[in-house]
């Protein structure tokens, strides 16, 4: 069932009306399931029931709290999301379902607290390699996208619930909201360093490609996670390709005292170079595109 299916289902449970039929994918089992979480969900102001409720501060505390992350991460890959439930996740992390509670108030924020972890890397990684990248000098665009590219797709590839948690921040108004609101401030972190770089170029034009950017490598890293090596390999590489040609762009006019005529030259090598790679990695990879 997809995540879709899932709202509308759980709208009709939340408005204590029986469906009048159940897509297929939803046993009557499953039906009981996705009522006893809507309940779970309802206990808690709406504002606050996707928030860790408390953070563990001594060492023991936080080995409890690490637990129950690592389980419902094993679960979640293992079963989906939807058929756990945090009694189960109690139970295998051998712990009682009051003490699970102290932290998460519902299987979500169990979702939330992963989501953020993985948000905050990115965005740690993103600042580090603008730092990075000012010290080194060369090539900056490119170097922020290929350090950034690389996080992103090994942080998913370390996760093997990754697509179950990411599925369930589409299907959540709130971390969807968190989602974008967090995406605009990475946008804007990199706007505003290759605005520094550029600053004669038009800030909202630099801030729209930012953006763009930021979530085309998001969402391609992603699909390139379901995809067999080498084809998952040539895809972020073609990633990395297309947003060095989309940042490269936000500048036509960086260099007036060029010709027209060299500035299209010099792009051609950029979109020649870029191809160059493509291939060089396909060659490298081997002949295969399965």
């Amino acid at each position: 069932m997809s995540p879709v299916e899932w709202e509308l289902v759980r709208g009709q449970v939340k408005s204590l009306q029986k469906p009048a039929t159940l897509p297929l994918a939803i046993t009557p089992l499953r039906f009981h399931r996705m009522v006893y979480s809507v309940y779970e969900e309802t206990m808690f102001d709406v504002d606050s029931r996707t928030q860790v409720k408390r953070i563990p501060r001594q060492e023991r505390s936080q080995a409890r709290f690490e637990t129950v992350l690592e389980v419902a991460l094993r679960l979640f890959a293992a079963r989906g999301y939807e058929s756990v439930s945090m009694r189960e996740i109690a139970r295998e992390a051998k712990m009682p379902i009051a003490s699970v509670y102290q932290y998460f108030p519902m299987k979500l924020a169990i979702v939330r607290e992963m989501w953020t972890r993985y948000t905050s890397t990115i965005s740690q990684t993103l600042a580090a390699g603008i730092r990075r990248s000012i010290q080194k000098g060369g090539n900056y665009p490119n170097n922020l996208i290929g350090i950034i590219v690389d996080r992103m797709a090994g942080l998913q590839a370390s996760n093997p619930a990754f697509i179950e948690i990411w599925s369930c921040v589409g299907a959540s108004i709130e971390l969807r909201a968190l989602n974008v609101e967090d995406t605009l401030q990475n946008a804007r972190v990199i706007a505003d360093a290759l605005h520094k770089l550029h600053p004669e170029s038009d800030a909202s034009a630099i801030y729209d490609r930012a953006l763009i950017a930021i979530e085309m490598a998001s969402a391609t890293t992603r699909l390139a996670l379901a995809l067999p090596e080498p084809h998952r390999a040539r895809v972020l590489l073609s990633l990395k390709s297309a947003l060095s040609l989309l940042l490269e762009s936000m500048n036509p006019n960086r260099d007036p005292a060029l010709p027209s005529g060299e500035r299209k030259t010099r792009r051609t090598d950029a979109v020649r170079k870029a191809r160059s790679n493509r291939k060089a990695a396909a060659a490298k990879a081997g002949p295969s595109y399965q």
